[in-house]
């Protein structure tokens, strides 16, 4: 599991596409939950969405930045693959807003 990559994710009864944002280095350790947000398909747009460009698996998809979830590794079921630099560029700006950080 990598920063960027958007995976197939089962939690409960549900499916989700999910977008990791948490660093390689945190990832990489056993027992402990990385990050991911929400994508969804129907998001509205405004406020702390994300689209995914043209580039991005899951075309006109949106990043969903107030749908944080820690990552349960056994849950993730698909790689769908990586965003594009300027869109992971796009979700942090605006994590950082949603966060309030400089």
């Amino acid at each position: 599991m990598i920063r960027g990559q958007i995976w197939a994710y089962i939690q409960g009864s549900r499916q989700y596409r999910i977008l990791i944002i948490s660093n390689d280095e945190f990832n990489g350790v056993d027992g402990v939950f990385p990050w991911g947000l929400r994508i969804s398909r129907d998001a509205p747009d405004g406020g702390l969405i994300v689209r995914l460009d043209l580039g991005d698996p899951l075309p006109g998809a949106a990043v969903d930045v107030t749908a944080v979830v820690r990552v349960d590794r056994a849950a993730l079921r698909e790689n769908l693959g990586f965003v594009a630099p300027s869109t992971l560029n796009a979700v942090e700006t605006a994590l950082r807003d949603f966060l309030n950080l400089p």
